[in-house]
């Protein structure tokens, strides 16, 4: 993505600002640590905030063990500037799918965990006509990853335009994103398939529902589930969020829930608004994980947002990003993301 003006952008905090907050953070119980045992693949999304090579060293021990933590087995990834930036958090017990290229500062890829296997990747919306629903080269990375028991997901990682600019202005942009990706799944029609990603939507929000459906027309709330299944609804239902809550953190594992997201979302849905004067709730549900129909029904019914304190913990940093040329890192804070991973257990039938 490139914004048409120089922005210095305090990663500290986009969607933060140190006011009175109008919603509470509640402090973490054992249920913000990942389980100890898994309950199948473990699929966890998970954007990385402008990671950068030669980043801040307490910042990759914040990202590592968040990783630890949560054991994923397949990572869909968002905003990497590069594959090197990428191995500073996973070394070389991991197959990575990236196109690392040097002129984008905000790819997507896939992590794999060995021996987790990465048959093939690649990026599906290259054409450059496209780039109103794929701004740059954030085009949806598409794997087909397997285990050693013969098991094969067919793994999306994607990254819709941000709201910047105006939620509704920037609505079709998301919307058409939605449905390319949409029309693309359909036509593959393969079993076994899970998308992760940074939506700058929540799950009831149109975009995600077109993945949901299949259908360009979805509408916005509560839809019947065809082509995916979006495991993230029941969490949104119950104001989790995603991105936001480090504001809140005060050493402790937190419950990633913010009193009043999901209605203010929805209250500004479809308008222009100014941020953060017209909203109530500054905290966001963003990042979601849909699965496939015939997966859904042998897995777990939610998904689960990680709030750690290794998550949460530090402080953000800063980058300038110009009109043209290169991102500019003013300043590499230690903080792992502003962005929360979320994870979800597939089992195959």
């Amino acid at each position: 993505m490139r914004l048409r003006r120089s922005w210095l952008i305090p990663i500290v905090g986009a969607l933060i600002l140190a006011s009175v907050p109008v919603v509470r953070a509640q402090v973490g119980q054992n249920g913000q640590t990942a389980p100890v045992e898994k309950r199948g693949a473990r699929f966890m999304t998970y954007n990385i905030q402008w990671l950068a090579e030669n980043e801040n060293p307490d910042r990759i021990k914040n990202l590592k063990s968040v990783i630890g933590n949560i054991k994923p087995d397949i990572i869909a990834v968002q905003e990497i500037s590069s594959l090197k930036a990428l191995r500073q958090v996973f070394d070389q017990n991991y197959e990575i799918a990236l196109l690392d290229d040097p002129k984008e500062a905000q790819e997507v890829g896939i992590v794999v965990k060995k021996p987790w296997k990465i048959e093939s990747s690649g990026l599906v919306f290259t054409d450059p006509q496209l780039d109103f629903a794929f701004p740059g080269k954030r085009d949806v990375m598409r794997a087909v990853v397997v285990n050693p028991q013969g098991d094969k997901l067919t793994v999306y990682s994607t990254h819709m335009k941000s709201r910047r600019g105006g939620r509704a202005t920037t609505d079709p942009q998301r919307e058409q994103h939605a449905s390319l990706l949409a029309a693309f799944i359909k036509e593959k029609n393969e079993p076994h398939v899970a998308i992760g990603g940074d939506m700058n939507d929540a799950p009831d929000d149109r975009s995600v529902n077109i993945l949901e459906t299949g259908d360009p027309k979805a509408p916005a709330g509560r839809v019947t589930p065809k082509l995916m299944v979006n495991v993230c609804d029941r969490l949104n239902e119950q104001d989790y969020v995603t991105i936001g809550m480090s504001f809140y953190f005060r050493g402790q594992a937190l419950t990633p829930i913010s009193r009043g997201a999901k209605a203010d979302n929805d209250r500004l849905r479809g308008k222009d608004y100014e941020f953060p004067r017209d909203v109530k709730v500054r905290e966001s549900f963003f990042d979601n994980i849909l699965v496939s129909p015939p997966l859904f029904r042998v897995s777990p019914p939610t998904a689960t947002v990680y709030a750690g304190a290794d998550a949460l913990r530090g402080r953000g940093g800063r980058v300038n990003v110009p009109d043209s040329g290169p991102v500019e890192y003013v300043e590499k804070g230690d903080r792992a993301s502003d962005h929360l991973p979320v994870y979800y257990d597939i089992r195959f039938p």
